[in-house]
């Protein structure tokens, strides 16, 4: 039995059922409106297309609708980051002395100054070009597993870039963005489609299936206690290249989740409370502070269902004290889907 993905993309969106339009951003418009379309879709990054001329009609020759780049939350968190720390060094080292203001409320005023500013930044300051990602039209009849091994998984000889959560399918004459497809939308469908993999593979365990062993997780857990700043926590997440950290007690457990995505519902005059511990500042972003956890003898299955239901990119293992032992990715499932033991042919249902 081949052991491969062998339906193309093409079918697998047909198969995935109705998907929602691609949201898009223009360039000509603001990191504030970025963040409020993002958090109002609850995505984490969206295509940014050349703006609509509006003295002409458009034509299939024209750039508008063009794919541009593409904007990520973690990517702008990033960005944010690097900016607030000058500035604040900055300020400590020319301001400060002449501001009768105590240290922490000059900290606080300035991040909400600057906040103000990010706000109004235009995306073509910000915006990044990823051409690993954007794939033309003829790539709807490839297999589903090359998508996965070549445009999520960066498997390309010489190709240095870290794997990628989503990719994007053009069209070949006008540029425009016709599909966005992420590893959350394959995830799903393997999750719903238990004829993807062998016999038997679902019922094993996390641990029978190496996601616990050293070196097998791609992203190890970096934590962060709940009584440290959530500047210093994102500070901590862009040094150790990770996209998101468990937040524990004192007692070493695991409490909650500090990622790129708390960012996005930030407001214009909110970014003071970067100043706020994490277990504040996660409190205030988020429905909950308890972050997603499975027991070391879960099943796949259960991880995948888990994926799917909470819609979230990561799920820590947990031992019996819940702290801990590993975090799992959803490009560990795309590492996963690349197994050729694990996986078998998938035709058309």
């Amino acid at each position: 039995m081949a052991s491969e993905l062998s339906i193309t993309v093409s079918q697998f969106l047909e198969l995935s059922g109705p998907r929602p339009s691609v949201i898009s951003l223009t360039s000509d418009q603001s990191v504030g409106e970025a963040l409020h379309t993002l958090a109002s879709n609850k995505i984490m990054s969206a295509p940014v297309v050349a703006p609509p001329d509006p003295t002409r009609v458009p034509t299939a020759a024209d750039h508008s609708g063009k794919y541009v780049g593409i904007i990520d939350v973690e990517q702008l968190l990033f960005a944010v980051i690097r900016i607030l720390r000058d500035r604040l060094q900055e300020h400590e080292m020319e301001d400060a002395p002449l501001d009768p203001r105590p240290p922490m409320e000059q900290c606080w005023a300035l991040l909400n100054e600057m906040g103000d500013d990010l706000f109004d930044t235009r995306l073509t300051e910000l915006c990044g070009h990823d051409a690993g990602i954007v794939f033309g039209e003829w790539w709807l009849d490839k297999k589903l597993q090359e998508l996965i091994g070549v445009g999520f998984l960066r498997a390309d000889p010489g190709n240095m870039f870290k794997p990628a959560h989503r990719v994007l399918v053009c069209e070949q004459e006008s540029g425009n963005v016709k599909h966005v497809i992420s590893q959350s939308d394959v995830v799903r469908f393997v999750a719903d489609h238990p004829a993807c993999f062998e016999a038997g593979v679902l019922d094993k365990t996390l641990e029978e299936l190496k996601f616990l062993r050293e070196g097998e997780c791609p992203e190890k857990v970096v934590s962060v206690n709940q009584r440290m700043s959530a500047i210093d926590g994102f500070e901590r997440m862009e040094t150790q290249s990770v996209s998101g950290l468990a937040v524990l007690n004192d007692e070493g457990q695991l409490v909650g989740n500090l990622s790129a995505s708390d960012l996005r519902g930030m407001g214009r005059h909110e970014f003071g409370d970067l100043l706020m511990s994490v277990e504040d500042f996660t409190l205030i972003n988020k429905d909950q502070v308890q972050g997603y956890c499975l027991p070391p003898d879960a099943t796949l299955d259960c991880l995948l269902q888990t994926f799917k239901e909470k819609r979230v990119h990561r799920l820590y293992v947990v031992d019996e004290r819940n702290s801990p032992m590993a975090v799992i990715t959803l490009t560990d499932v795309m590492r996963l889907l690349t197994q050729t033991s694990l996986v078998c042919r998938l035709a058309p249902f």
